[in-house]
């Protein structure tokens, strides 16, 4: 299997200011919020000096996206296997450059491979204010050293554009660990470093943002896996008092979400809306200190607060209510509405299940570039409210993810909807949610074939060409034995394989793709070809009956 990425998040902190200094038994952590200030935890001591080791990368990739440079791909040789290849490419394969960031492929950011010149960087960075160790072209080698506030405050020097693209880049290094997306949902996006000290001891770290903007670097002693799984907790109560997982996004990140445009009230007209004063409402935008009063014309009535994006539009005897907000606090409203937001896991997973629901089925307007969507039953019911804290916080905390592979679909209760394979009973997930289940088992349980992933991400295949070719290869020898099953469908075109970063092999019914962790041992090619026999039955029950897929995967990788 390809090994994607040296994913050492925890890292080993020196005890004094020399590397040669054995590390500490627990992990540092140390922050640096927009206002500038550093914060590390009651009682933290922080060692003098740290390595960069891989965060270099950081800032190559933030010039790269600011300076709009369209720099080559990265081919890994098709013959020797290159050092440090392992973490970039499999031999003939290519990288791009946010692949190149989350595996960690060095070779990919290498100065002289990316012709950067010195003088024009330095003047980048000297413009941003950088410290001087970042503007010295130099010094970006993982075994440079800098204290950490050297290091926090180049990070929050970052430019907005190369933070935020380095945000989502990174996104599969949250996801890939089950123990920090529980603890402290899909804010923190960190690019791991690791270095060993004199005595040959292993440790390492992260450095990133929070969805807030701040800057963070952590550090602890073993592997990354191994803090993780480790001390996640322990990170979590050290930002708990903080508020800033799930705290409001900054400015750019709020500028880069979507935006949604919602039509309320799709399935019940509105025969009035009334002013405090009982004066009716002009059209317009309803921000009137106090509240308004909706008036339905089934003779029903709801008091909604004034509101600077709630807009009323149509004529006066026949207005409409609609509003233009950011995709996260459409999330918010549809917790308010679908669920309680105050039962907390239950809560977060149905966030990401409307996200998902939304990514799914909104019309995009092609003329003001938002996602549209009705507040109805018959898709999700949005609050006319503003959002509840506690709504917010199951958004925020979960801001971006979405699910990828499977139809999302939720309900009241799974018995409401039988025929449904894939759904979320709210029910059943509050139940779950009591009983000590997070959001990751509660939607698992839901979607089992299902991947979750980011919203940016769009599902982009990044292609195994070569999977795809023995693929293609060998459907024509399978077509005898199959036209004898019952349900299967000849496919009208090969299908797209391609690489799975995290999450269950699955295949894409509706866009003819397959995603998979790898296909050069036996193991690897019967998934692709169970994966493939999903496409092939995809009409037929037989395409759902898994132990069905996997004799007759087992059966065609002989052939």
């Amino acid at each position: 299997m390809k090994r994607l990425s040296r994913l050492v998040f925890a890292t080993a902190v020196l005890a004094g200011a020399g590397l040669g200094a054995r590390a500490a038994p627990t992990p540092q952590l140390a922050w640096r919020a927009p206002s500038g200030e550093l914060a590390t935890p009651a009682g933290a001591r922080l060692p003098a000096q740290v390595p960069l080791g891989s965060t270099w990368k950081l800032f190559v990739y933030g010039y790269l996206v600011t300076t709009g440079a369209q720099e080559p791909l990265y081919r890994c040789g098709n013959v020797k296997r290159e050092p440090g290849d392992e973490y970039c490419c499999e031999p003939g394969e290519s990288i791009g450059r946010d692949a190149a960031l989350q595996r960690s492929c060095g070779a990919y950011f290498e100065p002289r491979r990316l012709k950067l010149d010195a003088d024009n960087w330095q003047r980048f960075w000297a413009d941003r204010q950088a410290p001087a160790w970042l503007q010295a072209l130099p010094a970006l080698r993982p075994a440079s050293t800098v204290p950490v506030p050297a290091l926090l405050e180049a990070l929050q020097r970052m430019p907005d554009a190369g933070r935020l693209a380095a945000r989502e880049a990174l996104l599969p290094n949250t996801l890939r660990e089950p123990a920090l997306l529980a603890a402290l949902g899909s804010g923190p996006r960190f690019k791991t470093w690791s270095w060993t000290d004199a005595q040959g001891e292993r440790f390492g770290g992260a450095a990133g943002w929070l969805a807030d903007g701040t800057a963070f670097w952590i550090g602890g002693a073993g592997t990354g896996q191994q803090v993780m799984q480790r001390d996640a907790a322990r990170l979590t109560r050290d930002w708990a008092g903080t508020g800033q997982l799930t705290a409001r996004p900054d400015a750019a990140t709020l500028q880069a979400q979507p935006c949604v445009d919602v039509r309320f009230f799709a399935r019940y007209p509105l025969a009035r809306v009334l002013r405090r004063n009982g004066q009716p409402a002009a059209a317009g935008p309803l921000n009137e200190p106090g509240t308004y009063t909706l008036k339905f014309a089934n003779g029903q009535q709801l008091v909604v607060p004034s509101q600077p994006g709630l807009l009323l539009t149509g004529s006066p005897i026949a207005p409409r209510l609609q509003a233009r907000m950011t995709l996260e606090e459409y999330v918010a409203r549809v917790v308010d509405r679908e669920g309680v937001a105050t039962e907390t896991a239950a809560a977060r997973a149905l966030a990401i299940a409307a996200r998902s629901w939304l990514q799914q089925n909104a019309v995009p307007s092609v003329s003001q570039g938002c996602l549209m969507v009705d507040d109805d039953s018959r898709a999700q019911r949005v609050s006319p409210r503003p959002p509840s804290p506690a709504a917010e916080s199951a958004a925020r905390f979960t801001a971006g993810l979405v699910l990828r592979g499977a139809p999302v679909r939720y309900a009241l209760d799974r018995s409401d909807a039988k025929a449904e394979a894939q759904l979320l009973g709210w029910r059943e997930a509050v139940a779950a949610s009591r009983a000590g289940q997070g959001m990751e088992a509660l939607l698992r349980q839901a979607f089992p074939t299902a991947t979750l992933t980011g919203w940016q991400a769009q599902g982009d295949c990044q292609p195994l060409p070569l999977a795809a070719q023995w693929l293609t290869d060998r459907m024509p020898r399978w077509q005898r034995q199959l036209r004898r099953e019952v349900g299967y469908e000849p496919l009208d075109a090969p299908p797209q394989v391609c690489q799975l970063e995290v999450g269950t092999p699955h295949a894409d019914l509706r866009r003819s793709r397959l995603w998979l962790r790898e296909w050069q041992t036996r193991d690897g090619r019967v998934t692709l070809i169970h994966e493939y026999l999903h496409l092939a039955f995809r009409r037929h029950p037989r395409g759902q009956d898994e132990n069905d897929i996997e004799r007759l995967a087992q059966q065609l990788a002989d052939l």
